[in-house]
């Protein structure tokens, strides 16, 4: 008789035990993959917010970056090269929309802002027919500059140092040497001759060499970057050449930095206590505004003098101003108005 198989029992408490095990798992696999699902696309959406900005931004950060950089090559930002670099054939007619968001972050971020330039004056027969043939000017010459939105009163050198590309040395003698020019031209009636500008500079010993570069070199180098006009033009068969203030001078330097210079030179200070102190302060403003060529300064200047002659009896100060009014502006002898 073939031995009897034993059959093997069960055990139930495993079992229970399983079960037990079955009843604490974790809530359905379904509502723990809907919860990943939302937060995944909630990831998505917001990385799709954060990595795909407008059009219109990314136009603005290219205006911004434009800006700055002509700024730093002391480059004009004209009309064309935004049209060209930053708005694209697209953007054409949103030039308005990213031109004021690009002012608003140069304001709030860097404390700049972009300042029109004038347009070139027409002094010569032929710019000045040409000027006749264009019946209206286009606004694609336009062209502006980067300037700081400080107050004038907090644009002191211990505020506002020099930049230090190439050299804190280099940028404030280059500063020095443009705005003497400059206020030597506008001292002398707006535009001076290139001769008389050549004995300008042989009095300061600049005539040859600067601590910048060589004179010929300097003075390129301001016509390219716009603090100067080179103006030629033929006479009598003669060449003459003069040189005019640039559009870029105007805004950098302008009547309010000429004043400035020539008030440092000669030691004259804005605060005054004694009344002789005032009346003569008085009547240098007067005379500084009739040579810069202000006609606001030159007005305020000829009151404050009316006033002090009123109260001190000079019954000569109408003939002296008759005197300088009708002087020559542009003579050899500017600078000796300075020394009576």
């Amino acid at each position: 008789m073939p031995p009897g198989r034993k059959r093997r029992a069960e055990p139930q408490e495993p079992a229970q035990s399983a079960s037990d095990r079955g009843m604490s798992q974790p809530p359905p696999r379904r509502r723990r993959q809907s919860h990943d699902n939302d937060s995944a696309q909630s990831d998505v959406s917001a990385d799709d917010a954060y990595h795909a900005p407008s059009s219109v931004d990314v136009m603005v950060k290219k205006m911004v970056r434009l800006a700055l950089s002509s700024e730093y090559a002391r480059l004009p930002i004209r009309r064309t090269e935004i049209s060209a670099k930053v708005l694209g054939e697209q953007g054409s007619r949103q030039f308005k929309l990213v031109f004021d968001e690009a002012q608003k972050i140069l304001r709030s971020r860097f404390g700049m802002q972009m300042v029109e330039l004038p347009a070139r004056e027409k002094v010569t027969i032929t710019q000045r027919r040409a000027a006749q043939r264009i019946e209206k000017p286009s606004t694609a010459t336009k062209s502006w500059i980067v300037m700081s939105t400080l107050p004038s009163a907090f644009r002191t050198p211990e505020i506002l140092p020099p930049s230090k590309a190439p050299t804190s040395f280099t940028e404030s003698t280059y500063t020095a040497l443009y705005t003497f020019i400059i206020s030597i031209i506008t001292l002398s009636g707006g535009s001076v001759l290139e001769q008389k500008l050549d004995r300008y500079l042989m009095r300061t010993n600049i005539e040859q060499y600067t601590p910048v570069d060589r004179t010929d070199r300097l003075l390129q180098r301001l016509c390219k970057e716009g603090y100067l006009i080179r103006n030629k033009e033929m006479d009598g068969g003669e060449e003459v050449i003069e040189y005019m203030v640039g559009p870029r001078g105007k805004i950098e330097v302008g009547e309010s930095g000429v004043s400035g210079l020539v008030r440092k030179v000669y030691g004259r200070d804005a605060s005054s206590t004694n009344i002789a102190e005032e009346s003569g302060s008085d009547d240098f403003e007067a005379r500084l505004a009739r040579s810069v060529g202000s006609r606001r300064t030159l007005t305020q200047a000829v009151e404050a003098t009316d006033d002090v002659a009123e109260n001190e009896g000079r019954n000569d100060q109408s003939s002296r101003q008759g005197r300088w009014g009708t002087r020559h502006r542009g003579g050899d002898d500017d600078d000796e108005d300075y020394r009576r």
